[in-house]
């Protein structure tokens, strides 16, 4: 890394590298670089990435030292210097084996032998519930491993979350709770034109549980009304369907309303988050999550026929559970009416009840955003630093926080509120306060973990994450980054990092990301801490021919400026795979396309 980059001189230094560079969404912007076969300049560090179990999900095999082997040996060969493996305690291949092989342990050797460096890359908020949830009927217990709310079971979760599922991020205090029965239902359409909907196309149908409904036959009252409603991005009369003076079992907190009317040419719509309000007897809201649809369970089987998510899962190991899920008279019981509330679906996402046929709401909303831990809970912090001690002791070279993971929430603003916090905040649940309190934490978590990183005289690396400075571009997605934290990425920068990778390429239209990097990018200059760029991987793959454009651009760009150290190369699925004779598939396009530059050696 060029010491002391004045930052005048890094500024027109970006904007030659880089102003005819696009990358997000796959789009290439009208002035191009010219290609330049094998730019000048210091050769800079390639790092490639593995996610495991992205690695062998694919297949159904679970990698030994051959396979370890069979990867470095390639990954050495193209020039890579640093491998980063991603640790996640979620799936079961780090517990002890019978065999005595730990996965781990075994890679760092492999990539010493090979000449490389290998860190472990952590994600201290990937901590479960992320994917399809399945039915509550479902046996559940702390054993399993697994996450429950009132969206079903998750089976993918961290032994510490599944047991302290309290200490994940809390919604704000009354935005979440269901009060009483459900005396009203409005069905709101996002403008006031007539609909073909009669009262004698709809029924109610409702549950104690995610699934099993049954139809309510008692007293219910249609009408009609054309009322305001707050659509964005400004209100407007909206025709709304009641159905009124309902007398539902105040435990059954799932409604299904049917639509005999659906097809094509439907046109009740309204934004997932709108079409569809529940009303106590007192006429107050209750709080609601629409279904985002049915389940198939045959789909879902041979999903998990097809792969070794059973095999790797904690949860699936328990007797009863394989029982249940894998008879298929009693896992038709479960699946019967069993309606995905998955929240990773936008709710300003449109919804048209006369072509769907239905819609399916859950009284409440999830009261934590499972998997999300917050760092306010010293017990939290001593997990996460537990995990980086599970590396170390394997002999990792150093050690990659990534803070993003795959537990969202489309009402994500609403998380964070949890009661340590309101009470650091002396009572206070304004965003500003919020956001400084639960950025202080995990500030805290950060300077613990580069305490105990350097105690092992190995290096600390932080990513910098896109959507910290811009949200994501692309449409309908939802954040990657536990929402209302203060991200601190300066002091991280100047105080804590050894070094910073940066990391979202993808998620930005040209002229976002050229912003969000440059601001990185004069900060780390600044402070003359090494820069990596993890490269756009959604061009990556192994079927060919490949031009490779966008990263292409992605490496001249490293290579000529001199505020970047190196290219991640992410992940190594996405251009190897490996053979159960540990054979190795590879892209050539992509192996001849690094060879046209200059890389470090060790």
């Amino acid at each position: 890394m060029p010491k002391n980059i004045n930052r005048r001189s890094f500024v027109t230094t970006t904007l030659s590298g880089m102003g005819a560079v696009a990358f997000g969404n796959g789009i290439l912007a009208s002035t191009k670089i010219p290609y330049m076969g094998s730019p000048a300049g210091t050769g800079k560090k390639l790092i490639a990435t593995t996610d495991y179990f992205d690695n062998i999900i694919g297949s159904k095999f679970l990698f030994g030292r051959k396979h370890l082997d069979a990867l470095h040996k390639y990954l050495a060969s193209i020039g890579v210097t640093r491998h980063q493996w991603i640790v996640e305690m979620i799936w079961n291949f780090y517990d002890p084996q019978p065999n005595g092989f730990d996965l781990l342990a075994e890679a760092v050797k492999s990539a010493h032998k090979h000449g490389l460096e290998f860190y472990a890359e952590l994600k201290p908020f990937e901590g479960g519930s992320f994917g399809n949830a399945l039915p509550h009927s479902m046996p559940f217990a702390k054993e399993t491993y697994s996450l429950r709310d009132i969206r079903g079971i998750y089976p993918s979760a961290r032994p510490f979350v599944a047991e302290n599922p309290h200490l994940c991020l809390k919604r704000r205090p009354g935005t979440y709770e269901a009060t009483g029965p459900v005396s009203a239902i409005r069905l709101v359409k996002n403008d006031d034109k007539p609909t073909r909907i009669k009262p004698e196309h709809l029924s109610i149908w409702t549950s104690q549980q995610n699934n099993g409904f049954v139809k309510y036959n008692g007293p219910v009252s249609f009408r009609e009304s054309v009322e305001w409603r707050p659509v964005f991005p400004k209100s407007k009369e909206c025709r709304i369907i009641h159905l009124e003076g309902l007398q539902l079992p105040a435990n059954h907190k799932y409604i299904l309303i049917r639509c005999d009317k659906a097809d094509p040419g439907g046109n009740f719509t309204n934004e997932r988050g709108s079409i569809v309000e529940l009303t106590s007897s007192d006429g107050n809201m209750i709080p609601s999550i629409l279904s985002m649809g049915t389940v198939n369970y045959d789909d879902l089987r041979q999903e998990y026929e097809n792969n070794l998510y059973e095999k790797i899962t904690r949860y699936f190991q328990n007797p009863e559970v394989r029982e249940e899920f894998t008879n298929r008279e009693k896992a038709e019981k479960h699946y019967c009416d069993f309606y995905s509330f998955d929240e990773r679906i936008q709710i300003t996402a449109p919804y048209t009840l006369d072509k769907e046929g239905y819609v399916a709401v859950a009284c409440g909303k999830p009261e934590y955003m499972l998997g999300n831990l917050h760092p306010i809970y010293p017990e939290v912090r001593k997990h996460w630093l537990d995990m980086i001690s599970f590396c170390l002791e394997r002999g990792v070279d150093g050690i990659n926080i990534r803070h993003s993971n795959h537990t969202r929430s489309p009402e994500d603003w609403e998380y964070g509120f949890n009661d340590a916090v309101i009470e650091a905040a002396g009572g206070r649940t304004d965003y500003p306060t919020i956001r400084r309190i639960n950025g202080n934490a995990y500030t805290q978590f950060l300077r613990e973990a580069r305490e105990l990183v350097k105690s092992w005289n190995k290096t600390f690396v932080i990513h910098l994450y896109s959507q910290m400075l811009m949200p994501d571009d692309r449409s309908g997605r939802t954040n990657y980054i536990p929402p209302n934290f203060e991200w601190q990425w300066k002091t991280w920068i100047r105080e804590i990092a050894d070094e910073l990778e940066f990391r979202g390429a993808w998620m930005l239209r040209p002229e976002n990301l050229r912003q969000v990097l440059e601001t990185f990018a004069v900060e780390t200059s600044d402070a003359n801490k090494p820069f990596y760029f993890q490269g756009n991987m959604k061009e990556l793959g192994l079927n060919g021919p490949y031009e490779y454009k966008f990263t292409r651009n992605e490496l001249e760009m490293v290579q000529n400026n001199p505020a970047y150290s190196g290219f991640v190369l992410y992940e190594t699925a996405n251009f190897t795979r490996v053979k159960e004779n540990a054979d190795l598939e590879e892209s050539p396009d992509l192996e001849k396309l690094l060879k046209n530059y200059k890389w470090e050696t060790r």
